[in-house]
């Protein structure tokens, strides 16, 4: 009686369900190639500090023996 599904409703209530899907599906591969960006930028940052820390005592002994 009062538990009849409009197939309008639920026409509209699957096209809903079908578009936040690509959605997710599309953000999802988003925030994976963002995932593998952050894991590649670590690797360089962390290259670029022992780099800075390298050139730093580099630095240090031209100093040290300039000075002497």
């Amino acid at each position: 009686m009062g538990n009849e599904i409009d197939p309008v409703q639920f026409g509209k209530l699957i096209n809903a369900v079908e578009t936040l899907e690509e959605n997710v599906k599309e953000l999802s591969g988003q925030v994976q190639s963002l995932n593998a960006q952050i894991t590649g930028g670590k690797g360089v940052i962390m290259g670029l500090l022992i780099a800075a820390g390298g050139a730093g005592a580099a630095i240090m002994k031209f100093i040290e023996s300039w000075l002497k």
